[in-house]
């Protein structure tokens, strides 16, 4: 049965590390606190200690941590619970409103717990198979960059033993095969894969998303349908505006939240310099909001949110994009 099917009886916050997990478990007036290894084994102790407290399903809340979490939260949603991964700025704000200023593992864990039960976040559920298989390929694509930049700069640093070069020139060109052959690999499943085809295409309509700009926005998005309103793409991102104004005396200038993916806005950034050189709307677009004088700075972020609201446009509606669609107060 499905976690969604079930009313849970318990709430339980989970502190992960790399390699332990720290659980508060809330019942009712009892709470109870387990420490287990980050490994199948330890969440198989987990399931054990659960059962000895009589829980059949549980509200578990954790932070998303990458990969030190995602094998966690699976495992739960398979055993019947209800997940909620929460972004690690959620702990942060909660932590204040309580007014807690010590920190640790059991702490965070119980604040989890206590989050769970009195606000009730939203369940989250896997990735599609054929999203977390692309991340899996583009994460590996840019390790093989990463390495083979690092191979190059210490060949052109010069003064090398000659057996070292010619092992240097040996793994470069090794890891240039490898490279082409990720690309090929992430390519091919774009091409091929039903779910991710269409809109990998659409995305690639928008100017100044390539190729492999769209891959890494589907890998970033995962599902379009995670999102209720172009607004949660936006936090996703990081890119939200904070208000800084209290009564008369404090006038602050509105900030960026940067609490979301800077993986993401990084990739948005590079997106939004493309569009506003070659997409004649976006750059008119640009320009009539400098001449409002707005600084430049300003004007990029609000193209990287633009960007953002036709990617969700683009996306829930496959379809091509249409500048009259994005821009249609334009001349």
């Amino acid at each position: 049965m499905k976690s969604a099917d079930i009313t849970p009886s318990a709430y339980l916050g989970i502190d992960v590390a790399k390699e332990k997990v720290d659980c508060m478990l809330l019942v009712d007036s009892h709470s109870g606190y387990q420490v287990f290894a980050n490994t199948p084994a330890g969440f198989e102790h987990l399931s054990d200690w659960l059962r000895r407290e009589q829980v059949s399903c549980v509200h578990a809340c954790l932070e998303a941590t990458g990969c030190y979490s995602d094998a966690l939260a699976l495992y739960l949603v398979e055993q019947g619970h209800t997940v909620s991964v929460l972004n690690p700025a959620v702990l942060v704000t909660y932590r204040q409103s309580r007014n807690t200023r010590s920190k640790t593992d059991k702490l965070d864990a119980m604040l989890l717990a206590h989050y769970a039960r009195e606000r009730q976040p939203r369940a989250w559920h896997p990735l599609p198979a054929e999203v977390v298989a692309l991340r899996s390929l583009l994460a590996y694509r840019s390790d093989i960059q990463q390495t083979l930049l690092q191979a190059r700069n210490r060949q052109r640093s010069g003064g090398l033993e000659s057996w070292v070069a010619d092992r240097l020139q040996t793994q470069i060109e090794q890891l240039v095969k490898e490279f082409k052959l990720v690309e090929e690999r992430i390519w091919k499943h774009l091409e091929t894969s039903t779910n991710l085809s269409a809109t990998w295409f659409h995305l690639q309509t928008i100017c100044g998303i390539g190729q492999l700009a769209a891959a890494h926005i589907i890998a970033q998005i995962g599902e379009i349908e995670r999102f209720a309103h172009p607004g949660a793409l936006v936090s996703l991102a990081g890119l939200a505006v904070k208000q800084r104004e209290s009564g008369r005396s404090l006038r602050g200038r509105a900030q960026m939240d940067r609490h979301g993916r800077g993986s993401l806005r990084q990739l948005l950034y590079m997106c939004a310099l493309v569009a506003m050189r070659w997409d004649p709307h976006m750059r008119a677009w640009a320009q009539r909001l400098k001449a409002r004088g707005k600084p430049t700075k300003v004007v990029l972020v609000a193209v990287m949110r633009k960007l953002l609201h036709i990617i969700y446009g683009v996306w829930k509606h496959a379809s091509d994009y249409d500048a009259q669609l994005a821009f249609p107060t334009a001349a």
